[in-house]
């Protein structure tokens, strides 16, 4: 009775051991990285200033040097968009001094 349960205690240590290295061996040792290529490519001008975020209802917000700030909801495939919206910083007004 020992005899058995100590074979089949060498038996199933082997077909772990075996399986062990076979996943070893199939792992790839140097995944290639992954390399994606966009289908649509949009360009935004320099002029536009820095990204500065983005959602689902106002679309993506630039804001230039001088404080304007675009924002662009209809992006399209290779070329310029539009600006759906421009906010653009004025001097203070009489009307918005409070006085």
């Amino acid at each position: 009775m020992k005899k058995t349960i100590r074979t089949v205690m060498v038996v199933a240590f082997a077909i772990v051991a075996l399986l062990s290295l076979k996943m070893y061996a199939a792992t790839p040792k140097n995944p290639a990285p992954q390399v994606w290529t966009p289908g649509c490519v949009s360009n935004v001008p320099k002029s536009w200033g820095a990204y500065k975020g983005g959602s689902a209802q106002s679309g993506l917000a630039f804001e230039d040097s001088a404080g304007t700030l675009r924002f662009l909801t209809n992006i399209p495939c290779d070329g310029t968009p539009l600006v759906a919206l421009e906010i653009r910083r004025t001097g203070p007004s009489s009307s918005n001094s409070g006085n």
